[in-house]
């Protein structure tokens, strides 16, 4: 008797080497925000006074909030991703990289005119 043909699998899996790097990038974006987090932490507690009244609030919580963005917006993409994989089809394209270093640009300018004026008002 012959043995038994065998027969793809009616469901091909993806190759994990892809889910797991998109879990790395996930965990890379989750890193990232809660670097920010702790920076708007770290701003709000050892810099009370940064050039105005306000300014250290501004920019700890600018911080806290990019910081929970950039978690949020990872978790989202490693979900699109996740779907492409399994599906076979390309990455969805994200803004999210774009956006995060607007951000984090938008508050070094903002650091850096209050640290002007801080200094300048001295």
């Amino acid at each position: 008797m012959p043995p038994p043909e065998e027969t793809a699998d009616p469901v091909p899996h993806p190759d994990y080497r892809f889910t797991l790097a998109n879990e790395r990038t996930l965990l890379a974006y989750l890193r990232t925000g809660l670097a920010l987090a702790a920076g708007g932490v770290a701003v709000a507690t050892y810099a009370p006074d940064l050039g105005v009244r306000w300014g250290s609030a501004a920019v700890a919580l600018a911080l806290v909030l990019a910081g929970l963005g950039t978690a949020l917006a990872g978790h989202r993409r490693w979900r699109a991703n996740e779907a492409a994989i399994a599906a076979g089809a390309p990455l969805p394209a994200s803004l999210l990289v774009p956006a995060l270093v607007a951000v984090v640009a938008a508050v070094v300018v903002v650091v850096g005119v209050l640290v002007g004026v801080e200094v300048l008002g001295r």
